[in-house]
């Protein structure tokens, strides 16, 4: 198993649920393909010409199973549910087999359908559980390993029954082994749960249907009628199924009058055609179908089987003989799981979203595929029994839907050009959840007209598609994209271009050792040393138009990047080198050695170094750290890069650094966010840093910080919440907390108000100052727009931010025409209760008394004199407004305030500070006087 996992490029902690799962579907396969040979031979021997019957039968019992087992989903956890089912499924075949003794030909109908519907239901669940065990990340690696054994589990299942057949076994003793090894499977999803117990949360696990999905098939059906392209995918898939049914129904009618009355015989020859046909498809699929999407696209492999069913048919019809059956069934079986499979999964490519992906392929795989079944029994109840049509004139009746499949296909190549394009335009596609695991040709030209004209962001997107498949697509545009001016794209296009083994672009990749961005430089440096067998370590001895400093950061971020303990000692001591190296190149040496580390992301000890660097005096090479410290996202770097916050030479690197680290540093963000110890100028620019990082956790400390005793940290708090709403809507939380901070920044507002109107009665008169108002009116005024933006910025978090912004704008102009229209606007928009705690502030109709009544009524206070105003600023956690009420204080001598001038507070203000010991100067000798 190992050895596989290798092959498979499997990490060592998936080995465990891939093994499990690829035994899971090893069983489930091979106890279908068993129970598939058995109960077509003992059903056709009893009753031949009931096949449309029960063929219709199975699709009317899958049908009502699959809608009762969705129905117990909702209510039942995962585990329960697939085990359950996986143990009634075994005893009803041990219940089966005990009643095939009493000799009743009665109960082969019922074990047709059974072992149809098991094997309707096992590989389901089977993949259900792998999208529940496993990350998508893990499914692009492990789903080619899990899928190998749904392939082999046929062929080992087929040459086991038919060589118990040719050893004397009656066909009936299977149904014993066919329960032996659906129990087998229960015990491994058992042993699936217990080893991924925490992955998969234990008890708490949820139900097939998923939360948020469609309830019932009518919801679903509205979203694929909505859809051209859907329903196109529908027609094709259904007509598919009513044809292949139609084939298989040859078959096994051709196979029965050349067998006779021998079901043991028949048993045999099912399973080795089973066998050898299985073992032929897992050839096809692993040597053959990545090769085919990739050099015919789907432009051409959509019409592979149908075209051999086309010729298989006619060939049916003209020699009606078990060999030209066989030929017939044979394309399918060759075909329908490899080649055609893989075809039809590309087509769901472009659909988005995920969800909405996931509920349309298990309506269309289960609801359209067991209807189809069910259409094509009907056709043959009319052709075959009622028109009496042989089985090889009924090729007459396929070969009209086998017409309308090749139309299908044509339209739905041409509408899947038509939404891929569109899909790449809005990055809708998924890369993580294509299933197909391969790019096909004709996908993989419209991704390079993509890349060719679209910006860098729409490349990188186009670049990610080119990854998902096993063999990374190549094409000629990769290599033009390494003269992209965007380091990302280009560092991007060279990996794509290492890992696929293109050497003809190795000129254009030696010139790009010297790229400006260190993560160009060592890609282009591991492609050299991959591709021309060249020691990097040539690099140091050799002649260069490089600087020394720069030839060592490249080499050391090689050498360090490969992991090789022989090779990690020697990329320390090139750092050694590099750090202590003296005289004029020093310090960019030093920057040189910040950079480069920042390239190795695997944790090592050489990171230590980069704690050093954070440091560094030089600006350059600090800077250069804080870079780096974002890429490695160490949580030892934190608190240095935190720091660097309130130094505005190194802000703009230590907001990206900390903006690198995503959901990993809201924690720390938040800690120094609500820490008053922490300098202002280091909590103001937190906020900015946590709307970048734009998560609902970052969202949620933003909206649970707002409540601050500094005016401006509010105000940044409620800027970085307005800006990640406009990104992202659905991340900032709907919580009542704002409508709390609103009513107390409409308090503040209208105490400024009280005070204002204390200090000069006649500036509450209009709402703009002017020429002659005193440095303190001045600032109040200041104050009081920067409240009235907060306010009309939480307004903008509990409403549309569009009409609020429009408001605002309409508001501040001065114009009154726009003042009344913001106002209509207003009244319409808000809850009452919040337009008139606004409107009696903004409303220019409303006297200034009535506006300080309603101050008064709201504040339950009231400012009576401009000593108890002035008294009151200085109390405010306004600084500046602090230092012009001491300077007012200060120039008009007034000594009664000269206690609360002793108690304020001015740590850490050298402005507030100077005024407050002037205006102290001035009322001690006010007091001398």
């Amino acid at each position: 198993m190992m050895h596989a996992a290798r092959i498979f490029n499997l990490r060592r902690n998936e080995v465990g649920p891939a093994s499990l799962l690829f035994g899971y579907l090893f069983l489930v396969i091979g106890a279908y393909i068993m129970g598939q040979s058995v109960g077509d031979a003992m059903f056709l021997n009893a009753f031949p010409n009931h096949l449309p019957h029960v063929i219709i039968a199975t699709a009317v019992v899958v049908g009502a199973f699959v809608a009762i087992y969705i129905r117990i989903s909702h209510r039942v956890r995962l585990e329960l549910m697939i085990m359950g089912a996986l143990l009634f499924f075994a005893l009803a075949f041990v219940l089966l087999w005990w009643l095939t003794h009493f000799g009743s030909k009665w109960i082969y109908p019922v074990i047709y359908v059974t072992v149809y519907l098991a094997g309707a239901m096992g590989p389901t669940m089977g993949w259900t559980l792998a999208n529940y065990a496993l990350t998508t990340r893990e499914a692009r690696r492990v789903f080619g390993f899990i899928g190998a054994g749904s392939i082999l589990g046929a062929p080992c299942a087929g040459f086991v029954t038919a060589d118990l057949m040719r050893h004397g076994y009656r066909p009936e003793s299977l149904l014993l082994v066919i329960a032996f090894s659906l129990a087998g499977c229960a015990v491994l999803v058992k042993s699936l749960f217990r080893y991924s117990q925490q992955r998969m949360a234990g008890t708490d696990l949820p139900s097939l249907s998923g939360e948020g999905k469609a309830k019932n098939f009518r919801q679903i059906w509205a979203v694929i009628y909505s859809s051209r392209y859907l329903l196109l995918i529908t027609a094709l898939i259904g007509i598919g199924c009513m044809t292949t049914r139609i084939v298989s129904y040859q078959f096994q009618i051709i196979a029965k009058n050349s067998f006779g009355a021998n079901k043991a015989a028949m048993a045999a020859f099912f399973g080795s055609f089973n066998g050898y046909l299985g073992m032929a498809a897992f050839l096809v699929q692993m040597l053959f179908t990545g090769r085919l999407l990739r050099s015919l696209g789907l432009r051409i492999t959509l019409f592979i089987l149908p075209v051999m069913f086309l010729g298989g048919s006619v060939g049916v019809l003209l020699v009606p003989t078990l060999l030209s059956a066989c030929i017939l069934k044979g394309s399918h079986n060759l075909l329908r799981f490899s080649l055609d499979q893989s075809s039809r999964e590309l087509l769901y490519l472009p659909v988005a979203p995920p969800h909405i992906k996931s509920q349309i392929k298990s309506f269309i795989d289960g609801f359209i595929w067991r209807s189809a079944d069910g259409v094509a029994g009907i056709v043959l109840l009319l052709f075959a029994n009622r028109l009496h049509f042989s089985p090889s004139r009924v090729s007459l009746v396929n070969l009209v839907f086998l017409f309308g499949w090749i139309a299908i296909a044509y339209g739905v190549r041409r509408e899947y050009l038509n939404v891929l394009r569109s899909a790449i335009e809005r990055r809708t596609l998924d890369p993580d959840r294509i299933a197909a695991g391969v790019l096909d040709s004709t996908t993989t030209e419209v991704l390079a007209q993509a890349l060719e004209r679209g910006g860098e962001q729409q490349v990188l997107y186009g670049l990610s598609l080119f990854e998902v498949s096993r063999e990374p697509g190549w094409h000629p545009v990769l290599g033009r994209l390494l003269e992209h001016p965007s380091p990302v794209v280009r560092h991007r296009a060279l990996h794509l271009l290492n890992h696929a083994g293109d050497r003809k672009v190795l000129p254009q990749v030696e010139k790009m050792l010297g790229d400006s961005s260190p993560e160009v430089r060592s890609e282009a440096l591991r492609y050299v040393a991959v591709h021309t067998g060249r020691d990097p370590l040539d690099l140091l001895t050799a002649e260069s138009d490089y600087p020394g400093y720069f030839v060592q950061g490249l080499v050391f971020a090689y050498l360090a990047g490969t992991g090789e303990p022989e090779y990690l000692t020697t990329a320390k001591i090139i750092l050694q080198t590099m750090l202590s190296e003296t005289g004029p190149e020093a310090a960019r040496s030093r920057a040189e050695a910040a950079q480069m580390l920042g390239v190795i992301r695997a944790p090592c000890d050489l990171h230590s170094e980069l704690l050093k660097l954070l440091r560094d005096q030089d600006p350059d090479v600090l800077e250069q750290a804080l870079l780096s410290a974002g890429k490695i996202q160490s949580r030892e770097f934190l608190p240095v890069i935190i720091e660097k916050l309130g130094q505005p030479r190194h802000r703009v690197a230590a907001r990206s650094a900390l903006a690198q680290y995503g959901e990993g540093a809201v924690g720390t963000l938040r800690d120094y966010l609500n820490d008053e110890a922490v300098p202002l100028s280091v909590r103001k620019q937190i906020p900015d840093v946590l709307a970048r990082i734009a998560s609902s956790e970052s969202a949620a400390v933003l909206a649970n910080s707002l409540i601050q005793s500094d005016p401006g940290l509010r105000f940044d708090l409620l800027k970085a919440l307005n800006k990640l709403r406009r990104r992202v809507p659905g991340l900032v939380p709907s919580s009542a907390q704002f409508v709390d901070v609103l009513d107390a920044e409409l308090t503040g507002y209208y105490r400024s108000l009280q005070i204002l109107a204390a200090l000069e009665p006649r500036a509450i008169l209009s709402r703009r100052s002017s020429g002659e108002e005193s440095l303190l009116t001045r600032a109040l005024r200041e104050r009081m727009d920067h409240e009235f933006e907060r306010i009309f910025r939480l307004l903008a978090l509990l409403y549309p931010p569009r009409d609020v912004y429009n408001a605002f704008v309409g508001l501040t102009t001065g114009r009154p025409q726009l003042q009344a229209n913001a106002l209509e606007l207003l009244e319409h928009l808000l809850k009452p209760e919040h337009y008139r705690m606004l409107a009696c502030a903004i409303d220019p109709e409303i006297i200034p008394q009535e506006r300080l009544n309603f101050a008064h009524r709201l504040c339950r206070t009231s400012v009576g004199s401009k000593t108890e105003a002035l008294r009151s600023l200085l109390r405010s956690n306004d600084r500046w407004l602090c230092a012009c009420a001491l300077h007012t204080i200060g120039e008009s001598h007034l000594a009664e305030l000269s206690d609360d001038v002793r108690k304020v507070r001015r740590e850490g203000d050298p402005v507030l500070e100077e005024t407050w010991r002037w205006a102290s100067t001035r009322l001690a000798a006010a007091s001398s006087a």
